[in-house]
């Protein structure tokens, strides 16, 4: 039961009077219109991406926008908010009126609605855009844009990885202390000239990271670097150094982020852009080399690309007859090197990949062709338990695919089908429909064979691998007049082989709706219910058989968000969860939370609050919520067992060049005498953390 004087907090925030200013700044706009897209894509995974090289495209996006009178539909897909449908919509409309004299017009499309519009506003334009100027390096130094970013961060309680320890201690037991201090460093230096030319370097030290000394020496932990130019003639992409490649809908080669299923999206259709610089602090989601991209005739390009980084990987010594072998058992993507141990793996294996791709477009068409190789430097062998039996090992794996798509204004398809070097095979098809102005509907299925083998695949799937599922998703976004929408899906799976915690083939199904409602420009809400059952094992101490048993879980939101004015916006959100696993009791949870927005217009300063109240029986029953950060630092944090958090994040505008952010956190638990395990075991119910962060601009 939520306490009186928690209840008094959150409705005192809710009734602050404020009176009420002019109409909100372009920029404010776009910017929270990408914070909440953002939002939207971390709902969709519970893991912790770096969102920084999207937040980029966005704003370069509102800086330069796409003028929708001219754009292809390659320029149109960029803008991330268009499914294929309504792409070929404004394409054909465009055709017939000669063009849009407003982008209000738009609203006469089928499937194009107010929301919607409001949305993609400040990205788009009508007027005539300034054709770029030519690239010399005169112009790179006139109209290039530079980017230094600065960040620290530390939790200020000690923890178990810091303290105080002996020497004869730590000889005997060198894992049990970090090697660096607690300190959380970023750098990053990026140059932009438009949309053609990119370079720049980053620098990231986790906490527990030695910095310039022991084996960092040279200061950062990882250290990532990129060139990139793009539309230089016959050459229409050219990588250096970190980059990602992304073909088809994911299912043969794709390095870069990906999402899976969302109440708020139900177009499950991947945009591929093909290559792209790394811009991003991410250890593992990215390649190292060279690529290039080659306009052969005007519907044909052709790209080719290489790489070769050391991976961290558990080693191991093989005994032969004759010699000692050197392999690996797993490959490690924490990308944590804090311990001697977590050191001793870093970059242990070498992984070469050499592949191409060919891609055919013409009008609403589009088929590709993808094959690559991978080659180890040491072969992979591991101890296999049963449900790992169809895993890969060995020294080399060789992907290849092919991938379609065709769109008109009513209907999209695409679909991929790949197969790896011993025969597994993996197909998809998907089809969104614009069955009427109000109704669209998406199906998607999937046969991953548990044969199937790729490292660099990343489907939309339940498992989170491209292997050992079949599924069908139906999507369907209903329109309920103009304010109103209707958004549900109906996902059924099944694995034909067993999994981490299933002894057995199993299968499963889950369940969303959700209902929006934008009352006005100041009021909006949404109610969203989702429902899971999977299998699970179940261990009984009375039984020698484990037995599998079906888990269930059930989640219930609440959100509602208000604009007091233009200066302010409020945010409240109400989360219970339920879980239960088969023939045990049923667990719950809630999480409460209250956020207040503040931008004055005086002061270059915006402020974020967020007070939080959560109660969960267990770990089972954890909450993700989004919280905001610092400017390209974004987190999905978990709230389970039971306590309160806040966090106050301030963003002060010392100049058009020059900005701050610095962001304080504090969670206090009240059933926990100790918070985590292990090296990151805080004595004590209370975590508080600090990060502050500088970005210069020239």
């Amino acid at each position: 039961m939520i306490k009186f004087r928690y209840l008094f907090i959150l409705t005192f925030f809710i009734l602050i009077s404020i009176q009420h200013i002019s109409a909100q700044k372009n920029d404010e706009q776009a910017k929270e219109i990408i914070e909440q897209r953002i939002e939207e894509l971390s709902s969709r995974t519970d893991m912790e991406f770096d969102f920084s090289e999207l937040y980029d495209h966005f704003i370069y996006l509102y800086e330069h926008p796409i003028n929708i009178n001219y754009a292809d539909e390659e320029e149109l897909q960029s803008l991330l908010f268009l499914n294929d449908n309504q792409i070929a919509d404004i394409i054909i409309e465009r055709r017939k009126r000669g063009g849009f004299k407003t982008l209000y017009e738009l609203k006469d499309l089928e499937t194009f609605y107010v929301d919607l519009i409001l949305t993609i506003k400040p990205f788009v334009t009508l007027d005539k855009i300034e054709k770029a100027e030519p690239l010399h390096f005169k112009n790179m130094l006139k109209y290039g844009k530079n980017q230094v970013l600065i960040r620290y961060g530390r939790v200020l309680e000690e923890q178990e990885g810091y303290a105080p320890i002996d020497d004869s201690t730590l000889a005997a037991k060198p894992n049990s202390r970090y090697l660096g201090n607690k300190n959380k460093l970023y750098f990053r230096y990026k140059y932009k000239y438009r949309d053609i030319v990119s370079f720049g370097i980053l620098g990231d030290k986790d906490a527990g990271e030695e910095f310039f000394s022991g084996n960092n020496a040279t200061g950062f932990d990882f250290y990532s670097a990129h060139f990139f130019i793009k539309n230089q003639g016959k050459l229409k992409a050219l990588a250096l150094g970190d980059y990602h490649v992304e073909f088809g809908q994911g299912l043969t080669m794709w390095s870069g982020m990906a999402f899976g299923k969302s109440t708020t999206s139900i177009d499950l259709k991947r945009k591929a852009r093909g290559l792209r610089a790394n811009t991003s602090a991410n250890e593992v989601l990215f390649l190292r080399g060279a690529a290039a991209t080659f306009e052969i005739l005007p519907s044909l390009d052709i790209t080719t690309f290489y790489s070769n980084r050391g991976l961290d990987a558990g080693v191991n010594i093989k005994d032969t007859s004759d010699t000692e072998e050197l392999i690996f058992s797993t490959i490690q993507e924490s990308g944590l090197h804090r311990t001697p141990s977590e050191m001793a793996n870093k970059h242990a294996v070498n992984e070469q990949l050499f592949g191409g791709n060919i891609n055919y477009r013409k009008d609403a068409l589009h088929i590709g062709m993808t094959a690559y190789g991978t080659v180890f430097g040491n072969e992979l062998i591991k101890d296999v338990a049963p449900y790992q039996m169809y895993d890969f090992q060995g020294k080399e794996n060789f992907n290849i695919g092919t991938d379609f798509s065709y769109s008109n204004r009513y209907v999209s398809v695409y679909g991929e089908l790949a197969m790896s070097k011993n025969k597994g095979k993996a197909m998809l098809l998907g089809a969104l429909f614009n069955l009427h102005p109000r109704i669209t509907f998406s199906v998607y299925y999937r046969n991953l064979q548990k044969e199937y083998q790729n490292f660099y695949a990343i489907p939309m799937s339940e498992g989170g691998k491209a292997q050992n599922e079949e599924g069908v998703y139906f999507g369907s976004l209903i329109n309920i007049g103009t304010r109103s929408n209707l958004r549900l899906y109906y996902d059924m799976f099944k694995f034909p082989w067993l999994k981490f915690r299933i002894n057995t083939p199993s299968h499963g199904n889950e369940f969303s709706i959700q209902y929006e409602r934008n009352h006005n420009r100041h009021l909006s809400y949404y109610v969203r219910y989702m429902f899971e059952e999977k299998l699970l094992n179940f261990n009984d101490d009375e039984k020698s058989i484990t037995e599998v048993t079906a888990k269930k879980r059930q989640n219930i939101r609440f959100h509602l968000s208000y604009k007091v004015s233009h200066q302010i916006r409020l945010q409240s959100r109400l989360t219970i969860s339920k879980y239960q696993q088969e023939p045990m009791s049923i667990s719950s949870g809630y999480l409460l939370y209250q956020d207040i927005s503040y931008a004055p217009d005086n002061i270059p300063i915006k402020l974020h609050f967020r007070y939080a109240i959560f109660n969960t029986d267990d770990y089972d029953t954890r909450i993700y919520a989004y919280e905001n950060n610092v400017l390209y630092k974004f987190s999905v944090p978990a709230y389970y067992y039971q306590g309160q958090k806040y966090y106050i994040l301030l963003n002060y505008k010392l100049s058009n060049a020059l900005s701050f952010w610095l962001r304080f956190d504090q969670t206090f638990y009240n059933n926990r005498t100790t918070i985590s395990s292990g090296l990151e075991e805080i004595q004590g119910n209370t975590r508080s953390e600090i990060t502050a962060q500088l970005r210069w601009k020239f």
